[in-house]
């Protein structure tokens, strides 16, 4: 696996939360960005949050399956 998709794999909820907090400032910052560009940032970001949301789980579930005790 590259660095890159391995800093991914670590950091995917601090990188969708990263991205919903710009939908705001961008709107802010950037008062004449198209409506239609920020609603498909938007809808994109409910599919990232799907995603880290399953890899998150994926996760937990391996972690609980190992045999600690």
């Amino acid at each position: 696996m590259s660095n890159f998709l391995r800093f991914i794999s670590r950091h995917g909820v601090r990188l969708y939360a990263l991205l919903a907090a710009a939908i705001p400032l961008l709107m802010i910052y950037i008062p004449g960005l198209p409506a239609e560009a920020l609603l498909t940032f938007a809808a994109t970001l409910f599919g990232a949050g799907e995603v880290a949301q399953r890899h998150e789980d994926r996760k937990t579930d391996k972690a609980m399956h190992l045999n600690i005790f």
